[in-house]
Protein backbone atom coordinates (compact mmCIF):
# COMPACT_ATOMS: atom_id res chain seq x y z
CA UNK A 1 0.00 0.00 0.00
CA UNK A 2 1.21 3.50 -0.73
CA UNK A 3 0.72 4.64 2.83
CA UNK A 4 2.92 1.90 4.19
CA UNK A 5 5.85 2.58 1.85
CA UNK A 6 5.89 6.43 2.20
CA UNK A 7 7.44 6.67 5.67
CA UNK A 8 10.47 4.39 5.04
CA UNK A 9 11.18 6.24 1.80
CA UNK A 10 11.14 9.63 3.59
CA UNK A 11 13.45 8.37 6.32
CA UNK A 12 15.93 7.01 3.81
CA UNK A 13 15.94 10.33 1.97
CA UNK A 14 16.86 12.28 5.17
CA UNK A 15 19.65 9.97 6.39
CA UNK A 16 23.17 11.19 5.46
CA UNK A 17 25.41 8.96 3.35
CA UNK A 18 27.84 6.70 5.29
CA UNK A 19 30.86 8.91 4.48
CA UNK A 20 29.09 11.95 5.89
CA UNK A 21 28.13 10.05 9.06
CA UNK A 22 31.77 9.12 9.59
CA UNK A 23 32.87 12.76 9.09
CA UNK A 24 30.30 14.02 11.60
CA UNK A 25 31.46 11.55 14.21
CA UNK A 26 35.14 12.29 13.53
CA UNK A 27 34.77 16.10 13.71
CA UNK A 28 34.40 16.30 17.53
CA UNK A 29 37.29 13.88 17.92
CA UNK A 30 39.51 16.07 15.74
CA UNK A 31 38.54 19.15 17.75
CA UNK A 32 39.28 17.40 21.01
CA UNK A 33 42.61 16.20 19.65
CA UNK A 34 43.51 19.72 18.55
CA UNK A 35 42.64 21.13 21.98
CA UNK A 36 44.68 18.46 23.74
CA UNK A 37 47.71 19.10 21.53
CA UNK A 38 47.46 22.92 21.87
CA UNK A 39 46.14 23.24 25.40
CA UNK A 40 48.78 25.74 26.55
CA UNK A 41 48.55 28.26 23.67
CA UNK A 42 44.74 27.99 23.58
CA UNK A 43 44.53 28.61 27.33
CA UNK A 44 46.91 31.57 27.01
CA UNK A 45 44.84 33.05 24.16
CA UNK A 46 41.60 32.70 26.12
CA UNK A 47 43.15 34.30 29.22
CA UNK A 48 44.50 37.14 27.09
CA UNK A 49 41.09 37.83 25.56
CA UNK A 50 39.39 37.70 28.97
CA UNK A 51 42.03 39.99 30.51
CA UNK A 52 41.79 42.44 27.62
CA UNK A 53 38.00 42.57 27.96
CA UNK A 54 38.27 43.09 31.72
CA UNK A 55 40.76 45.92 31.27
CA UNK A 56 38.42 47.52 28.75
CA UNK A 57 35.58 47.57 31.27
CA UNK A 58 37.64 49.85 33.52
CA UNK A 59 38.77 52.21 30.74
CA UNK A 60 37.49 55.27 32.61
CA UNK A 61 39.70 54.43 35.61
CA UNK A 62 42.82 54.05 33.49
CA UNK A 63 42.03 57.23 31.52
CA UNK A 64 41.78 59.22 34.73
CA UNK A 65 45.19 58.02 35.87
CA UNK A 66 46.94 58.44 32.52
CA UNK A 67 44.81 59.93 29.75
CA UNK A 68 45.75 59.71 26.12
CA UNK A 69 45.83 63.49 25.70
CA UNK A 70 45.63 63.35 21.93
CA UNK A 71 42.64 61.01 21.82
CA UNK A 72 40.94 62.80 24.73
CA UNK A 73 41.17 66.19 23.03
CA UNK A 74 40.03 64.88 19.67
CA UNK A 75 37.05 63.03 21.19
CA UNK A 76 36.04 65.95 23.41
CA UNK A 77 36.20 68.41 20.52
CA UNK A 78 34.09 66.14 18.31
CA UNK A 79 31.28 65.80 20.87
CA UNK A 80 29.51 68.88 19.57
CA UNK A 81 29.69 71.26 16.62
CA UNK A 82 32.31 73.95 17.27
CA UNK A 83 32.29 77.56 16.16
CA UNK A 84 36.02 78.06 16.78
CA UNK A 85 38.74 75.43 17.09
CA UNK A 86 42.36 76.04 18.00
CA UNK A 87 44.88 73.39 17.00
CA UNK A 88 48.66 73.04 17.15
CA UNK A 89 51.60 71.65 19.09
CA UNK A 90 52.69 72.33 22.66
CA UNK A 91 53.11 76.14 22.26
CA UNK A 92 49.40 76.25 21.36
CA UNK A 93 48.43 73.72 24.05
CA UNK A 94 50.14 75.77 26.76
CA UNK A 95 49.42 79.19 25.26
CA UNK A 96 45.69 79.37 24.49
CA UNK A 97 42.89 79.38 27.09
CA UNK A 98 39.76 79.02 24.91
CA UNK A 99 37.38 80.19 27.65
CA UNK A 100 38.93 83.65 27.38
CA UNK A 101 38.17 83.74 23.66
CA UNK A 102 34.68 82.20 23.70
CA UNK A 103 31.93 84.65 22.83
CA UNK A 104 34.02 86.80 20.52
CA UNK A 105 32.04 88.27 17.62
CA UNK A 106 33.60 87.75 14.21
CA UNK A 107 31.92 88.81 10.98
CA UNK A 108 28.78 89.75 12.88
CA UNK A 109 28.38 86.29 14.46
CA UNK A 110 29.26 85.16 17.97
CA UNK A 111 31.70 82.26 18.31
CA UNK A 112 30.26 80.47 21.32
CA UNK A 113 31.59 76.90 21.33
CA UNK A 114 35.40 76.94 21.44
CA UNK A 115 37.90 74.11 21.97
CA UNK A 116 41.71 73.81 21.81
CA UNK A 117 43.12 70.59 20.34
CA UNK A 118 46.68 70.99 21.59
CA UNK A 119 48.89 68.07 20.57
CA UNK A 120 52.27 68.31 22.26
CA UNK A 121 55.09 67.49 19.86
CA UNK A 122 52.72 67.21 16.89
CA UNK A 123 53.84 67.72 13.31
CA UNK A 124 51.68 69.22 10.57
CA UNK A 125 50.69 65.67 9.58
CA UNK A 126 49.37 64.96 13.08
CA UNK A 127 47.51 68.27 13.18
CA UNK A 128 45.87 67.61 9.81
CA UNK A 129 44.60 64.16 10.84
CA UNK A 130 43.50 65.48 14.25
CA UNK A 131 41.39 68.18 12.60
CA UNK A 132 39.64 65.64 10.37
CA UNK A 133 38.63 63.57 13.41
CA UNK A 134 37.98 66.38 15.88
CA UNK A 135 35.78 68.35 13.48
CA UNK A 136 33.19 66.03 11.88
CA UNK A 137 31.25 69.24 11.27
CA UNK A 138 33.66 71.92 9.95
CA UNK A 139 33.94 74.84 12.41
CA UNK A 140 33.33 78.40 11.32
CA UNK A 141 36.92 79.36 12.21
CA UNK A 142 40.04 77.19 12.62
CA UNK A 143 43.17 78.75 14.16
CA UNK A 144 46.40 76.77 13.71
CA UNK A 145 48.92 78.05 16.23
CA UNK A 146 52.46 77.21 15.19
CA UNK A 147 56.04 78.36 15.47
CA UNK A 148 59.32 77.65 13.70
CA UNK A 149 59.67 74.14 15.16
CA UNK A 150 56.47 72.99 13.43
CA UNK A 151 57.89 73.42 9.92
CA UNK A 152 61.42 72.13 10.48
CA UNK A 153 62.21 69.21 8.19
CA UNK A 154 65.17 68.36 10.40
CA UNK A 155 62.47 66.74 12.52
CA UNK A 156 62.59 63.63 10.41
CA UNK A 157 60.37 61.65 12.77
CA UNK A 158 56.71 62.41 13.55
CA UNK A 159 56.90 63.19 17.27
CA UNK A 160 53.17 63.58 17.74
CA UNK A 161 50.33 61.19 18.48
CA UNK A 162 51.16 57.83 16.94
CA UNK A 163 47.48 56.88 16.99
CA UNK A 164 46.93 59.50 14.28
CA UNK A 165 49.53 58.09 11.91
CA UNK A 166 48.14 56.44 8.78
CA UNK A 167 49.68 53.87 6.45
CA UNK A 168 50.27 56.73 4.00
CA UNK A 169 52.16 58.70 6.66
CA UNK A 170 54.31 55.69 7.44
CA UNK A 171 55.19 55.19 3.76
CA UNK A 172 55.84 58.89 3.30
CA UNK A 173 58.14 59.21 6.30
CA UNK A 174 60.16 56.14 5.34
CA UNK A 175 60.49 57.40 1.76
CA UNK A 176 61.48 60.94 2.73
CA UNK A 177 63.64 60.01 5.72
CA UNK A 178 65.06 56.47 5.31
CA UNK A 179 67.19 56.97 8.42
CA UNK A 180 64.02 57.20 10.51
CA UNK A 181 62.43 54.01 9.16
CA UNK A 182 63.07 51.91 12.28
CA UNK A 183 61.84 54.60 14.68
CA UNK A 184 58.72 55.42 12.68
CA UNK A 185 57.79 51.80 12.04
CA UNK A 186 58.17 50.88 15.72
CA UNK A 187 55.96 53.73 16.89
CA UNK A 188 53.43 53.12 14.13
CA UNK A 189 53.12 49.49 15.24
CA UNK A 190 52.69 50.64 18.85
CA UNK A 191 49.93 53.01 17.76
CA UNK A 192 48.16 50.24 15.90
CA UNK A 193 48.56 47.84 18.83
CA UNK A 194 46.94 50.41 21.08
CA UNK A 195 43.86 50.31 18.84
CA UNK A 196 43.28 46.58 19.20
CA UNK A 197 44.57 45.80 22.70
CA UNK A 198 43.16 47.46 25.82
CA UNK A 199 45.97 45.95 27.86
CA UNK A 200 48.59 47.63 25.67
CA UNK A 201 46.69 50.90 25.32
CA UNK A 202 46.13 51.40 29.06
CA UNK A 203 49.43 49.98 30.30
CA UNK A 204 50.64 53.36 31.64
CA UNK A 205 47.32 54.16 33.31
CA UNK A 206 47.31 50.76 35.00
CA UNK A 207 50.80 51.40 36.36
CA UNK A 208 49.75 54.83 37.68
CA UNK A 209 46.65 53.34 39.31
CA UNK A 210 48.67 50.54 40.92
CA UNK A 211 51.12 53.09 42.35
CA UNK A 212 48.27 55.11 43.88
CA UNK A 213 46.75 51.99 45.42
CA UNK A 214 50.14 50.98 46.82
CA UNK A 215 50.65 54.47 48.24
CA UNK A 216 47.31 54.24 50.06
CA UNK A 217 48.40 50.99 51.73
CA UNK A 218 52.09 51.86 52.21
CA UNK A 219 52.49 55.65 52.42
CA UNK A 220 55.75 56.87 50.91
CA UNK A 221 56.23 53.84 48.66
CA UNK A 222 55.99 55.73 45.35
CA UNK A 223 55.51 59.49 45.94
CA UNK A 224 56.84 60.63 42.56
CA UNK A 225 54.53 58.35 40.62
CA UNK A 226 51.59 59.45 42.76
CA UNK A 227 52.35 63.11 42.06
CA UNK A 228 52.42 62.35 38.34
CA UNK A 229 49.17 60.40 38.57
CA UNK A 230 47.53 63.24 40.47
CA UNK A 231 48.45 65.69 37.72
CA UNK A 232 47.21 63.28 35.07
CA UNK A 233 43.86 62.88 36.85
CA UNK A 234 43.48 66.65 36.94
CA UNK A 235 44.33 66.90 33.24
CA UNK A 236 41.90 64.13 32.31
CA UNK A 237 39.06 66.00 34.01
CA UNK A 238 39.97 69.24 32.25
CA UNK A 239 40.06 67.53 28.87
CA UNK A 240 36.70 65.83 29.37
CA UNK A 241 34.75 68.72 30.86
CA UNK A 242 36.68 71.84 29.87
CA UNK A 243 37.70 73.56 26.66
CA UNK A 244 41.03 71.83 26.11
CA UNK A 245 43.31 74.05 28.20
CA UNK A 246 45.12 71.61 30.51
CA UNK A 247 48.60 73.08 31.08
CA UNK A 248 51.41 71.13 32.68
CA UNK A 249 51.81 72.27 36.28
CA UNK A 250 55.51 72.98 35.96
CA UNK A 251 55.04 75.19 32.91
CA UNK A 252 51.83 76.86 34.12
CA UNK A 253 53.53 78.01 37.33
CA UNK A 254 57.00 78.54 35.85
CA UNK A 255 58.77 81.89 35.45
CA UNK A 256 61.48 82.07 32.80
CA UNK A 257 62.69 85.43 34.16
CA UNK A 258 63.20 83.91 37.62
CA UNK A 259 65.05 80.96 36.13
CA UNK A 260 67.38 83.30 34.23
CA UNK A 261 68.00 85.37 37.35
CA UNK A 262 69.01 82.17 39.14
CA UNK A 263 71.62 81.47 36.47
CA UNK A 264 69.68 79.02 34.29
CA UNK A 265 71.11 78.77 30.77
CA UNK A 266 68.73 77.05 28.33
CA UNK A 267 70.32 74.22 26.33
CA UNK A 268 70.21 74.05 22.54
CA UNK A 269 66.83 73.43 20.98
CA UNK A 270 67.16 70.33 18.76
CA UNK A 271 64.10 71.10 16.61
CA UNK A 272 65.75 74.31 15.42
CA UNK A 273 69.15 72.87 14.56
CA UNK A 274 69.99 72.41 10.85
CA UNK A 275 66.80 74.21 9.95
CA UNK A 276 65.10 73.60 6.60
CA UNK A 277 61.49 73.69 5.45
CA UNK A 278 59.59 71.90 2.72
CA UNK A 279 58.07 68.49 3.45
CA UNK A 280 55.86 69.55 6.34
CA UNK A 281 54.22 72.19 4.18
CA UNK A 282 52.28 69.62 2.15
CA UNK A 283 49.98 68.97 5.10
CA UNK A 284 49.39 72.69 5.52
CA UNK A 285 48.23 72.79 1.90
CA UNK A 286 45.93 69.82 2.60
CA UNK A 287 44.50 71.67 5.61
CA UNK A 288 43.95 74.79 3.50
CA UNK A 289 42.06 72.74 0.91
CA UNK A 290 39.94 71.02 3.59
CA UNK A 291 38.95 74.35 5.13
CA UNK A 292 38.08 75.82 1.74
CA UNK A 293 35.89 72.80 0.88
CA UNK A 294 33.98 73.04 4.18
CA UNK A 295 33.60 76.81 4.30
CA UNK A 296 35.93 77.18 7.31
CA UNK A 297 38.03 80.28 7.73
CA UNK A 298 41.63 79.24 8.41
CA UNK A 299 43.97 81.49 10.36
CA UNK A 300 47.63 80.70 10.99
CA UNK A 301 48.67 82.09 14.37
CA UNK A 302 52.38 82.84 14.77
CA UNK A 303 52.69 81.92 18.46
CA UNK A 304 55.25 84.13 20.28
CA UNK A 305 58.30 82.56 21.93
CA UNK A 306 60.98 84.08 24.17
CA UNK A 307 63.30 86.72 22.75
CA UNK A 308 66.25 84.51 23.74
CA UNK A 309 65.08 81.59 21.59
CA UNK A 310 64.31 83.80 18.62
CA UNK A 311 67.66 85.57 18.82
CA UNK A 312 69.59 82.31 19.10
CA UNK A 313 67.95 80.88 15.97
CA UNK A 314 67.31 84.07 14.01
CA UNK A 315 67.88 82.46 10.59
CA UNK A 316 65.42 79.65 11.36
CA UNK A 317 62.71 82.07 12.42
CA UNK A 318 63.34 84.22 9.34
CA UNK A 319 62.88 81.20 7.05
CA UNK A 320 59.79 80.09 8.95
CA UNK A 321 58.14 83.50 8.70
CA UNK A 322 59.07 83.66 5.04
CA UNK A 323 57.10 80.45 4.51
CA UNK A 324 54.10 81.98 6.29
CA UNK A 325 54.33 84.99 4.01
CA UNK A 326 54.41 82.68 0.97
CA UNK A 327 51.24 80.93 2.13
CA UNK A 328 49.57 84.25 2.75
CA UNK A 329 50.48 85.49 -0.71
CA UNK A 330 49.97 82.32 -2.74
CA UNK A 331 47.02 80.68 -0.93
CA UNK A 332 45.27 83.69 0.56
CA UNK A 333 45.53 82.41 4.14
CA UNK A 334 45.42 85.00 6.90
CA UNK A 335 48.43 85.01 9.20
CA UNK A 336 47.79 86.44 12.65
CA UNK A 337 51.07 87.98 13.75
CA UNK A 338 50.86 88.45 17.50
CA UNK A 339 54.20 89.67 18.85
CA UNK A 340 55.51 89.68 22.39
CA UNK A 341 55.10 93.45 22.42
CA UNK A 342 51.49 93.56 21.21
CA UNK A 343 50.48 90.83 23.66
CA UNK A 344 52.51 92.27 26.55
CA UNK A 345 54.65 89.17 26.94
CA UNK A 346 57.92 89.52 28.83
CA UNK A 347 60.11 86.73 30.19
CA UNK A 348 57.81 86.67 33.23
CA UNK A 349 55.00 85.37 30.97
CA UNK A 350 56.91 82.25 29.90
CA UNK A 351 57.20 79.00 31.82
CA UNK A 352 60.29 78.04 29.84
CA UNK A 353 62.09 79.11 26.68
CA UNK A 354 59.20 78.31 24.33
CA UNK A 355 55.99 77.79 26.37
CA UNK A 356 53.81 80.40 28.04
CA UNK A 357 52.82 80.01 31.68
CA UNK A 358 49.26 80.52 32.94
CA UNK A 359 49.56 84.30 33.10
CA UNK A 360 51.14 84.42 29.65
CA UNK A 361 48.41 82.21 28.19
CA UNK A 362 45.79 84.62 29.52
CA UNK A 363 47.54 87.58 27.91
CA UNK A 364 47.97 85.82 24.55
CA UNK A 365 44.37 84.58 24.57
CA UNK A 366 43.07 88.09 25.28
CA UNK A 367 45.14 89.45 22.40
CA UNK A 368 43.91 86.74 20.02
CA UNK A 369 40.35 87.60 21.01
CA UNK A 370 41.01 91.23 20.10
CA UNK A 371 42.46 90.22 16.73
CA UNK A 372 39.54 87.93 15.95
CA UNK A 373 37.06 90.71 16.69
CA UNK A 374 38.57 92.93 13.99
Amino acid sequence: MPGVNSEPVAATRLDPPPAVRVAVVAAPERREGFLRRNRTPVTFAVLLVVTDATVGRFATVWDRHSPDDYAARVIACAREPRDLVFVGGSPLAEGIAPDRVAGVVRGGRELKSVYAVGLSGATTSDVYHAVLRACPAPPRVLVYGLTATDLNDARHEPHGPHSLMTWGDLAGWVRLRPESAEWVTRHFVQGRAGRVSNLFHYRHGIRMWAACEAEAVLPGSSPETVREADELRERAELLRTGSGYAPARGIAAGRYDAAKAAGFAPPGFPFLEKYRTGSHLKYLHKLIDWCAAGGTELILLDVPVTADLEARYAAAFAEYRGRLADLERDRGVRVMRVTRETAGLTDAAFGDVIHLNRAGAARLSDRVRTELAR
